[in-house]
């Protein structure tokens, strides 16, 4: 009996020597001022439903030996992975050894609380604006308007309307994965009813999020008169539909009571060699993260050094504490220059690659609030426009990429991303960044 009550405690403490990496990664993740501390709701929700249902998490044998090979697959390929990867290998791991993963809206809680949203942003934020402007100018036309799309652009009677970053539904997505593994774990879904939820809230989040697109169309094209303030007005009443229709269809695919336990946890004897495995597994990961340094792609050469930009006299700079940061490991080159009125950022990569980072998420990590995003023209360049402020001083950003072999210009690093990792050879490409006190 004393054996059968030290089990839990051993199984516990191994997991959380397993999982000290990753919870040091997330809580740095947390300060660096990307914008991550929403995934502290589904955290604290995930732990309150873990407690609630503590007595129906069963532990099985099965479900150890694959936590045992999940912490393995980790420690031995550490330098290799992403600590996003790393991360998702380490809430898998506790949910098979706990019993958690027979809750899946509590499995979809933890995942969701970990720091998806520039990683989200960079991956799927352009795609999603393109579904977003495909079925936007699909349902203007239904109604009778006249509509053409070249890339996330609208454009009507000589009139151009953007699909700006704001209006890619990144938030709306978000949300309703929130508010569906919430559902989950407040109504104990099973996987069979968890699927369906999820389609449902995937389908309702693209297609409100179009809608919100279509109906914006109208006063952003100069059709009717719109207040501003009615903007995001349109966006939380969509949101709201959406989230109605989540509800009733959770309701619908509710079971009624607790999930039916497997069984009691299976004897000592039984678990003894996979706790065995497990034990010795668990520092293993925890030695891979002291011991195994990242792997670093080798960079290009370094672009020649600026004198001058566009006229005006540069100086080369050195890196600020912030920069050097928030750059390490970066797979390329960095140059940064000074002037009178403006800095200016220039970045060069071979490949895709997702440390070449957008310039906001540096900024927003000094402490600036990112104001709203334009793509604009400058001289025959397509340019990501912004303002940010901080303590009451505001700035103004412009920035872009281009091939430096056939002057290809992509107004936004996350949709250059997806040419470079399709077109390989058409590098190197070269990010510049400006910052100045006044606008362009």
């Amino acid at each position: 009996m004393e054996r059968r009550k030290l089990t839990p405690a051993i199984i516990g403490a191994s997991l959380l020597l397993a999982a000290i990496p990753t919870i040091q990664w997330y809580l740095l993740r947390l300060q660096d001022g990307s914008g991550e501390l929403a995934g502290l709701v589904p955290l604290l929700a995930a732990g309150w439903f873990v407690f609630r249902d503590r007595k129906l998490l069963v532990r099985t044998t099965p479900g150890v030996w694959v936590g045992v090979v999940l912490l393995m697959i980790q420690a031995a390929a550490y330098p290799f992975l992403p600590a996003m990867i790393r991360a998702l290998l380490m809430i898998a791991a506790v949910a098979s050894v706990s019993g958690i993963w027979r809750k899946p809206g509590i499995l979809c809680l933890l995942i969701l609380a970990l720091p998806w949203t520039a990683s989200l942003d960079f991956f799927l934020g352009y795609p999603l604006r393109l579904v977003t402007s495909v079925s936007a100018g699909f349902l203007l036309e239904m109604a009778g308007m006249d509509v053409t799309r070249s890339g996330v652009q609208l454009l009507y009677e000589g009139t151009v309307v953007g699909v700006d970053p704001a209006c890619s539904g990144m938030n709306m997505l978000w949300s309703t994965g929130l508010l569906t593994a919430l559902l989950a774990a407040v109504f104990s879904l099973r996987w069979r009813s968890m699927f369906p939820l999820g389609l449902a809230a995937l389908g309702l989040s693209l297609a409100g999020n179009s809608l919100r697109a279509a109906i914006l169309f109208f006063p952003e094209a100069g059709i009717v008169e719109m207040p501003h303030l009615l903007h995001p007005g349109i966006g939380i009443a969509i949101a709201g539909g959406c989230f109605v229709i989540l509800m009733k269809l959770a309701r619908r695919f509710s079971v009624r009571g607790a999930l039916p336990l497997v069984g009691e946890s299976s004897a000592l004897g039984t678990h003894r060699p996979a706790v065995i495995l497990l034990i010795t597994a668990a520092p293993l990961v925890l030695l891979a993260s002291l011991f195994s340094g990242e792997i670093t792609d080798q960079p290009p050469n370094n672009p020649p050094v600026l004198t001058s930009y566009q006229g005006t006299p540069v100086t080369r700079i050195a890196l600020s504490p912030t920069e050097k940061k928030f750059y390490g490991n970066f797979p390329g080159s960095i140059a940064v220059y000074g002037a009178a009125d403006f800095k200016l950022i220039v970045r060069q990569v071979n490949r895709a690659t997702r440390k070449l980072h957008p310039a906001s998420h540096c900024l927003r990590a000094e402490g600036f609030r990112i104001g709203e995003k334009r793509v604009v023209e400058i001289n025959r360049n397509r340019w990501l426009s912004y303002s940010v402020t901080r303590g009451g001083d505001t700035l103004f950003v412009k920035e872009n990429i281009t091939c430096t072999a056939n002057g290809q210009n992509w107004a936004e690093i996350p949709a250059w991303y997806w040419h470079a990792f399709f077109n390989p050879g058409d590098g190197p490409w070269e990010a510049v960044t400006v910052i100045q006190n006044g606008r362009y």
